[in-house]
């Protein structure tokens, strides 16, 4: 009952202090009705509420202190009480003794299960301190063991004891394998069996690292139990097939795309890791600039039109489209998404999964979808010329589509939507604009340090190198310097300027040209600007940015 009154109050104050509307807080109220969630982690998880900005208003209202991760050094013998897996479980992290005692940094001090979840592990008096989630992972990763001991403990058991598959916890070695790449941020898992051991690696911030390598004795056992959690035919060998699967780890739900194919030594397996409890994230929190932000978040206000995301496969487009979607006022209007597959939750939201094996592709989704009264509507990709047709033809019905294609510049996306059988006048009626972005990895903010350009640098930045930070690499980043990844961006709005030759499928360098004479600028100044701000270096820009085309004189110089 305390509890319901204090998240009761915590909305009041929300309200108050004009960080939040009635109907927000109503919608919040009537998601912690049905999830049984803390109501802070719902208000984030709906983008009406930042973080930071819940973790200032937990520590007025409780009075308690507000931590920062680069301010905290803990207590390394509170520390050898607890380990990673148990800082992400309960959002907490024992700091150090105040007197008789414990403060503890807590992301949500108001969740009475992670509570007592922390007070079962440190039976004595208590105090808290707020402290954001992204801080205390921070800290996490800096003073707490590395997540992978887990998987080498179990192939050390192996190799010190087991002469038989049977002999090995197989069950257990593929669930640490997993989890272990989750843990570590992975977006893919990959199973690479050679002649004598199966490489393991994941794809962390767009770039491979190399895990535990699986002797060859559990290999072909260890792709067996991925193969039967995707619910794939294990006897099936010479064929490549997809699958998925489902994972809990540290209460948080993956979702797991799944291919096998056969290879000279095996099978080799990747596997997508799909957060489904991520999202709700705003469009300045992915690295567009205020200016930017303010323009896309105009764009979802839109009552009709088509809007593209594009980039490569990875580069972040479904999630510029949830966010774009979190700009959307779905308590007012009909939205609705066709995706393959659904790798967010959003509620207020209805989330459709295309289905190949029924006959429900993207193109029978989004047919059925025009006869459900939709507002607004996102197509989680343009793959063929019936898809492209409908969603140009719905957007010019009086519905917003939001969708992605796969182009390398956001002036691409003209002449790939004619390359689809778009007539260019239709373009022209219904593009609204085309984003193209890339991701870029970003230093890690526990190590980075200003610096001083060198020339190269200040010719690049055109002198303006007052921001320029370097990464000397610390045990928070793996020795890396960086830590995460953000959006680098170039955002193409064709105006009246180009009416008439976009009406005429003019050549792409003369759309250029009439796009630079508008104002529109390209993805490395954007990179240029991330710099500036100490966000990434020149190098990650320059090895995103590269064209595929080669320079002569460069190759010839070599």
């Amino acid at each position: 009952m305390v509890e319901n009154q204090r998240r009761m109050r915590l909305g009041d104050l929300l309200i108050e202090r004009g960080l939040l509307t009635q109907r927000q807080l109503d919608v919040a109220l009537a998601e912690q009705r049905r999830a049984y969630r803390p109501l802070g982690a719902i208000l984030i998880s709906l983008g009406f509420l930042q973080p930071r900005r819940l973790a200032e208003l937990l520590s007025e209202q409780m009075e308690i202190p507000l931590l920062n991760a680069a301010d905290v050094i803990p207590d390394p013998l509170l520390l050898a009480a607890v380990d990673q897996a148990f800082v992400r479980e309960a959002g907490a992290m024992p700091v150090g003794m105040r007197g008789e005692m414990l403060q503890v940094a807590m992301v949500d001090p108001l969740d009475m299960e992670k509570v007592a979840h922390v007070r079962e592990r440190f039976p004595i008096p208590l105090v808290f301190a707020a402290i954001t989630e992204d801080d205390l992972l921070a800290l996490a990763r800096q003073y707490l063991p590395s997540v992978n001991s887990r998987v080498a403990d179990l192939l050390g058991a192996f190799e010190r004891g087991a002469t038989e598959v049977r002999e090995t916890p197989i069950e257990e070695l593929t669930a640490a394998l997993l989890e272990d790449g989750i843990r570590r941020g992975a977006t893919d898992v990959h199973v690479e069996p050679e002649e004598n051991v199966a490489r393991v690696r994941y794809r962390v911030d767009g770039l491979l690292t190399a895990g535990e390598s699986l002797p060859r004795a559990v290999t072909d056992a260890v792709i067996s139990r991925l193969k039967i959690l995707s619910r794939l035919d294990i006897s099936e060998r010479r064929r490549p097939q997809d699958g998925r699967m489902r994972l809990e780890v540290d209460r948080q739900r993956y979702e797991l795309r799944v291919s096998t194919r056969p290879v000279a030594d095996g099978e080799n397996v990747v596997l997508r890791v799909l957060d489904r409890t991520s999202g709700g994230k705003r469009l300045v929190d992915l690295g567009f600039s205020p200016e930017r932000a303010a323009i896309l978040e105009q764009v979802a206000q839109r009552p009709h039109g088509l809007f593209l995301v594009t980039g490569p496969t990875g580069s972040g487009k479904s999630t510029t489209l949830y966010a774009l979607l979190g700009a959307v006022d779905a308590m007012r209007l009909n939205v609705a998404t066709i995706e393959d597959p659904i790798e967010y939750r959003m509620p207020l939201v209805r989330q459709s999964q295309v289905d190949a094996a029924v006959g429900f592709g993207f193109q029978e989704g989004l047919r059925s979808l025009l006869r459900q009264d939709p507002d607004v509507i996102l197509v989680g990709e343009i793959r063929d010329t019936e898809t492209a047709s409908m969603a140009v033809r719905a957007s010019m019905t009086g519905h917003l589509v939001m969708t992605t294609l796969h182009t390398n510049s956001a002036i691409g996306a003209i002449p790939r939507l004619s390359d689809l059988g778009i007539e260019p006048y239709l373009i022209e009626d219904a593009l609204i604009g085309v984003l193209a972005q890339r991701l870029v990895r970003r230093l890690c903010n526990q190590c980075s340090v200003p610096a001083e350009a060198t020339v190269e640098e200040a010719r690049w930045l055109g002198g303006d190198t007052a921001g320029l930070r370097r990464a000397r690499g610390c045990t928070n980043c793996g020795g890396s310097g960086y830590g995460g990844r953000i959006s680098m961006s170039e955002l193409f709005l064709p105006d009246e300027s180009m009416e008439q030759a976009l009406r005429e499928g003019t050549d792409l360098p003369t759309l250029r040209n009439l796009a630079k004479a508008a104002g529109f600028v390209g993805m490395e100044a954007d990179g240029q600007r991330l710099v500036r701000l100490g966000f990434t270096t020149r190098e990650e820009v320059v090895r995103v940015c590269r064209s595929h085309r080669f320079d002569r004189r460069v190759s010839e110089a070599a």
